[in-house]
């Protein structure tokens, strides 16, 4: 089936902003415009691409055709690049690339990645957050061309690259750590300690629960969706939460933080996952996620690919 490429660039743009408005100012043109673009595609493949709402979303087709969008823009700056090598040694304007990646990640080595990508590969990155345990969903539903997670469970058609591990410390400030767990972490303790979790989708303090103490329950918490606010939060002594070794391991060694348990950890794997079939764009940028996690993060474990 042949589509009019103009028509994907709009379906992509409202896709991307969330509106068909957002989408008309995006990319200089009326919104009548815009709607008669993606009224004309869906009627072309004879199904409807994007849910009308507040934000758009697209629908399991939409979401195909963004993909396939993407993966043609991914071709063209490609050709570009070796047409220029060819030609005035000029590089071609830089290519967007949509990833996900867990928060944690962005606060500690990931911008090395977005630094190289730019600087070494000419690329602009788009980085969706989302936990660690859910980013692999939006490389499923074609949400995203690359994500880092957990998951060495690569979907159909996709590779999984380990590039290590995440370790995590419970920390508290000392006048908490002081307050709640003098004598020791216990399940009394942790249920009259307040806590701070990332969102309800956080599951590393039960994780941590389980290995400190041999069993979980529900604790009473604060949902903070960010890691800045995590730290700040933590630092304030709102709450005990659970960091990343690589920045709150020196503020426990400066008594700034307390580890109320020392030396009871998770590790978190994580993994790159991309298309096997990707671009060479995609494949330069998995190297420099590799060698970028390689200078920050504990060696990983051996590949899997689907």
């Amino acid at each position: 089936m042949d589509f009019d490429y103009d028509s994907l660039v709009v379906l992509a743009a409202v896709v991307r902003t969330g509106s068909f408005e957002a989408a008309a100012k995006s990319l200089n043109v009326t919104q009548s415009a815009v709607s008669q673009r993606i009224k004309q595609l869906e009627e072309r493949v004879g199904s409807v691409l994007i849910q009308r709402g507040r934000p758009c979303v697209a629908t399991e087709d939409g979401m195909l055709l963004c993909q396939h969008h993407e993966q043609i823009e991914l071709l063209r700056h490609e050709l570009g690049e070796q047409l220029s090598l060819s030609g005035s040694g000029r590089r071609t304007a830089g290519i967007k690339v949509r990833i996900a990646v867990n928060s944690d990640s962005l606060a500690t080595w990931f911008p090395s990645v977005v630094k190289r990508a730019a600087d070494d590969l000419g690329l602009w990155l788009e980085v969706v957050p989302d936990d660690q345990e859910f980013t692999e969903e939006r490389l499923r539903s074609g949400d995203a061309l690359a994500v880092v997670t957990t998951s060495d469970a690569a979907p159909a058609g996709c590779t999984a690259i380990p590039v290590g591990q995440m370790e995590y410390m419970a920390v508290a400030a000392p006048s908490l750590a002081e307050a709640y767990f003098k004598g020791g972490v216990s399940l009394k303790s942790l249920m009259a300690a307040p806590s701070i979790q990332f969102d309800r989708k956080d599951s590393l303090p039960q994780q941590w629960m389980e290995l400190a103490i041999g069993e979980t329950a529900n604790l009473g918490h604060h949902d903070i969706p960010s890691y800045e606010g995590h730290l700040l939060c933590c630092q304030q002594g709102i709450g005990w939460a659970l960091m990343p070794s690589l920045t709150v391991g020196p503020m426990v060694d400066r008594g700034e933080l307390v580890e109320i348990k020392p030396n009871t950890r998770i590790v978190m794997p994580l993994f790159w996952q991309t298309r096997s079939q990707a671009s060479t764009t995609l494949r330069e940028l998995s190297n420099v996620v590799a060698e970028v996690a390689a200078d920050w993060i504990a060696p990983p474990a051996r590949a899997r690919a689907s």
